[in-house]
């Protein structure tokens, strides 16, 4: 890690803060990657119980895309509100909460009857997990300074494709092997014992997490006070050039323009997580092979997204480490959806995944360059609820256009769709010379 400058008023050794940046990492970020997991996997594992369960609920592909899209609605609409909250009541308290009521209606999904109940209780998760994923942000920037920041939301962002790597298989095992176990489908299986995790590490959560590097115990109390010194003088440093406001964060022109280059690229996501196993099953293979060859496309994005984002840093560069995976992210679709050889079209997926999880670590960088304090739980509120009104129509569109025309015209609009992040964050970027990014 880069040496932190010390300021001219408190001298701080480096040894003394990179060391005490170390700990925080060390302690912190596993626990961030499972969290973000946990919730992945209660979010998508839709994907894989659609294999069994729309038989049985009578689903059509537009009928499911609603299904699937409307978690974002609750989503949205409680995003805001729930990181105000995490602000009043801390973030091991309100993130535990979060956890034990997504945990316990990911179980309850099992209840499902029909199209109307399946989506009742998909729109009441989406109200639930809302807070996560931008208070997780939040609480990042907190801990971790700029020139670490796009490299530890990597790590978070490894929860992404571990959790496919892990729910793929683990899914497919479920749905051979379950069904019909004390009366019960296996799709039913499948989101009771996926749910379960949650519950416990909610408990683990409210005891482990320290919402300040004030609180934490386990630094030594020199590091502390330099810790905190170091990220007041960096939060002096970006409110001198962005905002520190919550309420002017929510007038900012630039934030919504963030937050709906966000939505186009959360639209080409579901495309990749509700669709990709129903894709691959075009291989006629089963249920538990189907889980196993979703996982490489995973496997291979975490290497790159690793790899990218260290780049971002070491470059101190995030727009067009931002650009161009996102470009790639379209050509992905493009090859998946005009390839006729199923391989050809598994190694599209691998590229749109490889690209997504590449460029959305190094935009949450590009808020947080110009929002701090209660401005920047706000706004990455904004940016996550904004960005998520395409997590709901993706699903419901792309169902709708995949029954009447076909799965490729669905990819084709994913790949077109996906193309207005980068046009909207380079038109912010050159028409706003004072933004902070290179």
């Amino acid at each position: 890690m880069r040496p932190i400058p010390s300021s001219t008023t408190f001298a701080v050794p480096e040894t003394l803060i990179n060391g005490a940046v170390r700990k925080a990492k060390n302690r912190l970020v596993p626990m961030i990657i499972i969290m973000y997991l946990i919730a992945y996997i209660d979010r998508a594992n839709l994907g894989f119980a659609a294999l069994r369960m729309n038989a049985d609920l009578n689903l059509t592909p537009d009928l499911f895309g609603f299904a699937a899209g409307v978690f974002y609605v609750g989503y949205v609409i409680f995003e805001v509100p729930s990181n105000v909250l995490l602000g009043r009541f801390g973030c091991n308290i309100w993130f535990a909460r979060i956890m034990v009521t997504w945990g316990l209606l990911s179980m309850a999904t099992a209840l499902s009857r029909d199209v109307v109940t399946l989506s009742i209780i998909r729109f009441l998760l989406g109200f639930a997990e809302a807070g996560l994923a931008p208070g997780l942000i939040y609480y990042m920037t907190i801990w971790f300074p700029k020139r670490e920041l796009s490299k530890v939301i990597s790590y978070y962002y490894l929860g992404l494709p571990l959790s496919s790597i892990i729910a793929g298989p683990l899914s497919g095992l479920i749905l051979d092997h379950m069904n019909g176990v004390f009366g019960l489908k296996s799709w039913q299986w499948l989101f009771i014992l996926e749910g379960i995790p949650a519950l416990i590490i909610a408990v683990v959560v409210l005891f482990y997490l320290t919402n300040t590097p004030k609180e934490a115990k386990w630094l030594t109390e020199e590091e502390r006070a330099a810790y905190d010194r170091m990220m007041e003088e960096e939060r002096n440093q970006i409110a001198s050039h962005g905002h520190a406001d919550l309420k002017a964060s929510l007038l900012s022109w630039k934030v919504w323009i963030l937050g709906f280059a966000y939505c186009a690229t959360v639209f080409g996501l579901t495309g990749l997580v509700f669709w990709m196993p129903q894709l691959i099953k075009q291989f006629k293979v089963t249920d538990t092979v189907v889980g196993l060859l979703s996982t490489i496309p995973y496997i291979i994005g975490a290497v790159v997204m690793c790899w990218w984002a260290a780049r971002s840093d070491a470059k101190k560069e995030r727009f067009w480490h931002f650009i161009v995976p996102s470009l790639v992210f379209s050509v992905g679709f493009v090859l998946t959806a005009y390839s006729t050889s199923p391989w050809a079209s598994l190694l599209g997926m691998i590229i749109s995944t490889a690209a997504f999880l590449s460029a959305v670590p190094v935009y949450y960088t590009l808020p947080a360059s110009f929002l701090v304090g209660a401005a920047s739980a706000g706004g990455m509120a904004i940016c996550k609820a904004v960005g998520n009104i395409g997590g709901f129509f993706g699903p419901w569109i792309l169902g709708y256009v995949k029954q009447r025309a076909g799965a490729p015209a669905a990819l084709y609009l994913c790949a077109l769709v996906v193309l207005i992040a980068p046009a909207l964050v380079a038109g912010l970027r050159f028409t706003n010379k004072q933004m902070p990014w290179r």
